[in-house]
Parts: structure tokens; C-alpha cells; sequence
């Protein structure tokens, strides 16, 4: 704490109080097609959502997508996220 001036970068993430994707597979079994299909277009929003803003979440699995308060999926763990860049988004997880 020398009053120097540091630029900080972060994320803020809502409350998911539903747990994972992974836990509910786990506990639950397989999905019915039609809640399979209901949380699958989730996804497909968020990711397009991302996408569309210019950022790649590259570390997608059921650890990482949550439950909100009704059960509407949320996306987590922006670790591996990075900005949308052709030229280096050729490896599995870019540069």
C-alpha cells in the first residue's frame, strides 16, 4: 500500500445456488430429451452471447455450468477465456 495506481481486471459472477450440471448428472441420471434440449439451448444462448461480445470460454464441461435459482443454466469459470483472435485460436487452448 504505497498509493501506487494498479489497473485491475475482473469478472463478477452471479449466485448460483442449483450446483452443477455435473452433480445433477451424477445424482440424478440422464436427462429427459426435453429438459436435455431445454438446457442445451441455454447453452447455445450463452455461448452465442460470448461470442458475439468477442470472447471464446474454451473450458466447457459440466463443472462449469451452474443452476440459478430456478434452474436456469449459468455459464462459469471464465479461466481460459480469451478474446476472439482467428490467427491464434488454433490450438485447443490458443495462445
Amino acid at each position: 500500500m504505497n498509493g501506487d495506481i494498479e489497473k485491475v481486471t475482473y469478472i463478477e459472477l452471479e449466485y448460483a445456488p442449483g450446483g452443477e450440471l455435473f452433480d445433477m448428472i451424477a445424482l440424478g441420471g440422464l436427462f429427459s430429451e426435453k429438459m436435455a434440449r431445454f438446457y442445451f439451448r441455454q447453452l447455445i444462448i450463452s455461448l452465442e452471447y460470448i461470442h458475439n461480445e468477442g470472447y471464446a470460454h474454451r473450458d466447457l464441461k459440466p463443472e462449469n455450468l451452474l443452476f440459478g435459482k430456478n434452474f436456469n443454466l449459468k455459464l462459469a469459470d471464465f479461466g481460459f477465456a480469451k478474446a476472439l483472435d482467428k490467427e491464434k485460436m488454433k490450438t485447443p487452448l490458443g495462445d
